[in-house]
């Protein structure tokens, strides 16, 4: 299965959908907000999303701000850029009308590929009340774990905690990660498997958008 495809958005969208807004390019509004699919219009090519909330305040997004939208289907995530209609009300309902393309970006978030990616972070491990802090460096990266390189001896289902830097807004700070495999000595190192356990919503959107950009890039220079 594509780790990426283009859709027709009219077969994506569906009432009800839980979806984020994700907005860069406005100091005060950045970030990540939850909202959802109230409603939808296929002739005016106008989807309507409840307001926005972070941290359990609502958050109106005015007039002219650019932002990409997430759709969560199940293990499926559509994703499109678009911008703010401003806030409007229907059926004694407040909504961010946003337009929506002919197509929508689809990733299945059970099928992530792993990304090339060599940079170093920090790892945490507690062995009963002591706890010690390494250096690791890592092989690859998908949504869904890390492979890294490290001197320190962990075992099968150890737990550790996480600390690494991908690039301006997005670091993984205290990620809690199980090992789920563990490969022989090599020459720098022990090399572990990592799955991240209870990643946050906003950071995965993120990850996986850092690694489509990522693999964008590879395949550009490869032609």
């Amino acid at each position: 299965m594509a780790y990426v495809e283009m859709v027709e958005s009219k077969k994506a969208l569906r009432i009800g959908l839980s979806a984020s807004i994700n907005i860069v390019f406005n100091k005060e509004l950045e970030g990540v907000y939850k909202t959802s699919v109230l409603d939808f219009n296929n002739d005016k090519k106008i989807v309507f999303l409840s307001i926005p909330s972070q941290k359990g305040k609502f958050v109106p997004i005015p007039k002219g701000v650019r932002m990409t939208v997430n759709l969560f289907d199940g293990s499926t995530m559509y994703e499109f850029d678009t911008i703010s209609l401003g806030v409007v009300k229907i059926d004694n309902l407040y909504s961010v009308p946003v337009p929506y393309p002919d197509t929508f970006r689809k990733i299945e978030r059970r099928a992530f590929i792993r990304l090339p990616l060599f940079i170093s972070g920090m790892l945490k491990h507690i062995s009963g009340e002591s706890e010690e802090i390494v250096v690791f460096s890592t092989k690859n990266i998908s949504a869904g774990g890390l492979m890294i390189v490290t001197k320190k001896l962990l075992k099968l289902g150890d737990t550790i905690y996480v600390n690494l830097d991908l690039e301006p807004g997005l670091s993984l700070k205290e990620q809690k990660c199980k090992v789920v495999r563990v490969d022989e000595m090599q020459e720098t190192g022990y090399q572990y498997g990592l799955q991240f356990i209870d990643l946050p919503q906003q950071v995965e959107t993120k990850l996986v958008r850092f690694i489509f950009q990522k693999e964008l890039k590879i395949k550009n220079v490869k032609k």
